[in-house]
């Protein structure tokens, strides 16, 4: 695991019957401590914005402290 990646910044929200609401933006570290919720989307810790990134999954952005 890579310190410098569980600082990096990301936004996450969650999505439910009327679409994406936010739930706020942390670290990776304060990220991947919520609950393990299926419908929690996490922002690309490289693409600070959800215009045009790729939302991950929790276990996506655990394999990519990992990586």
């Amino acid at each position: 695991m890579h310190t410098e990646q569980l600082n990096r910044i990301v936004e996450v929200s969650f999505r439910d019957s009327s679409g994406r609401r936010d739930v706020g933006i942390m670290n990776v570290r304060q990220a991947l401590e919520l609950p393990d919720v299926p419908s929690l989307e996490y922002t690309h810790p490289e693409q600070n914005t959800r215009t045009g990134s790729r939302l991950l999954t929790r276990d996506q952005l655990q394999a990519y402290i990992c990586s």
